[in-house]
């Protein structure tokens, strides 16, 4: 996937926050995704389980089956976000998807990704952001596009509502009994 470049980042962007919690048995991952508007309201809820530590796969169909994959413009992920040994390969991810990605890291340093293929479209760096500077990976958007998609999801600190919401309800749903869920 190219880099896309997108003409004007509305306040109210369609993003999917994405997180992998494990369920109390450990059997099994909750994959949790939250589509925002911006940092303005929450749009939509999806949810998917794999039993694999590899949910890319999982995630991509869990993505485009959701009503809301046309509207959806970027997806997000934070490692601190992705628990229990789980894998998402985001290059495979924004292919599948047919989206750009931007992958948070909680460390200073740049987040590991797997090696992009030649037509990938990926960018390390660590932006400078309210909060502080912030390591991230973007797959299929401009640097300076990928920093005003986070500038306006980003309410309070330096994680995008979406991320932050994503893992408030994967952490309720992975605690559930499986009857409740």
């Amino acid at each position: 996937m190219r880099a896309a470049r997108i003409r004007q980042v509305k306040r109210e962007i369609r993003v999917l926050g994405i997180a992998v919690k494990p369920s109390g048995d450990g059997g099994r991952l909750h994959v949790v995704g939250v589509v925002f508007r911006g940092r303005r309201w929450l749009d939509g809820v999806m949810r998917t389980t794999a039993h694999e530590l590899d949910v890319t796969d999982r995630l991509v169909e869990m993505i485009t089956a959701s009503p809301h994959h046309p509207q959806i413009r970027v997806l997000l992920l934070n490692d601190a976000l992705i628990e229990s040994g789980a894998s998402i390969d985001p290059h495979r991810l924004s292919t599948g998807a047919s989206r750009p990605v931007i992958v948070l890291s909680t460390e200073r340093r740049r987040p590991a990704a797997p090696e992009a293929p030649e037509e990938a479209a990926a960018q390390r760096s660590v932006l400078e952001r309210e909060a502080g500077p912030q390591a991230v990976l973007s797959i299929g958007l401009r640097r300076r596009d990928a920093a005003r998609v986070l500038k306006v999801s980003t309410r309070d600190g330096p994680i995008p509502e979406a991320l932050r919401v994503a893992g408030l309800v994967a952490s309720a749903v992975a605690g559930c009994p499986e009857r409740n869920v």
